[in-house]
């Protein structure tokens, strides 16, 4: 009670020379959420919502044995251990679950004649899946979508981030899965930009009749700080110490088991 009373009969510059802390915008924004997604309440709990990319790793990747199967005989590391696979690379799944993954938000088929040059694109009654953009918005006969369109997954759902905050736009890390289009890359200043994004990309498929059902992954949706974003390359040569300290690293490395995993990677939450 008394804090709000001075402020209320004293100058901001006074109660800082007084020792208040006052609350600034930097502080009131740091209450909102990094990002959030909203959609017409008529679309909630009827298109898919957006998941954490963890819950959207690639089947590929789940597939992998964790080392090298035993019946093949396989070399073993220096410690005497079976070689691990690539499921044991923890940088490779830290890329993979950054973010957040946007799904297809209705069926949709599509038909391409036998060179590609040509697109029929069908959504049911409800919500529009997709449309196309014209070949010549990309470029014509330098468009990586040539001879034929590019498709527009339509995104209900608007993306708004926290004041300094942008979004960056991927296809899902190492999706492989997915051969019949690609979403192109893109960064939108999501905290001013409260308007739905839609994902144009490139598809792959000449002689296509088929469906792309709601619940496909089109984007990893990554939110980042601008400011914290360096704009210049500097390059320069290591100084003695970070020299030394790369080869503690390699003596770690050779002395003991998951270094990185166990000792310098800061666990995610």
């Amino acid at each position: 009670m008394l804090n709000r009373i001075a402020r209320f009969l004293l100058t901001e510059q006074r109660l800082a020379e007084m020792g208040y802390r006052l609350e600034t915008q930097e502080d009131r924004d740091a209450l909102l959420p990094v990002i959030e997604f909203l959609c017409e309440p008529n679309h909630f709990g009827v298109i898919p919502p957006p998941k954490p990319a963890m819950k959207n790793i690639a089947d590929w990747w789940k597939k992998i044995p964790p080392h090298l199967p035993k019946e093949s005989n396989p070399p073993r590391d220096h410690f005497g251990a079976s070689v691990m696979t690539a499921k044991k690379c923890i940088p490779l799944l830290d890329g993979m679950a950054l973010g957040y993954t946007i799904f297809s938000c209705a069926d949709v088929h599509v038909r391409t004649n036998e060179d590609g040059s040509q697109m029929e694109v069908v959504s049911g009654p409800f919500l529009s899946g997709a449309s196309m953009h014209d070949l010549i918005q990309l470029g014509g006969a330098t468009s990586p979508t040539y001879p034929g369109p590019a498709i527009k997954f339509h995104n209900p759902w608007i993306i708004k981030t926290r004041p300094g905050y942008s979004t960056l736009f991927l296809p899902p890390l190492n999706g492989f899965e997915e051969d019949r289009f690609t979403c192109l890359g893109a960064v939108v200043d999501t905290d001013t930009y409260a308007k739905q994004v839609n994902f144009p990309g490139v598809f792959h498929k000449k002689g296509f009749d088929g469906d792309i059902l709601a619940g496909t992954p089109l984007v990893t949706a990554i939110p980042f700080k601008r400011s914290e974003v360096p704009t210049e390359v500097l390059t320069r040569i290591m100084h003695s110490a970070e020299k030394l300290n790369v080869g503690k690293i390699e003596r770690q490395q050779n002395s003991r088991s998951h270094v990185y995993t166990g000792e310098l990677r800061e666990p995610r939450k």
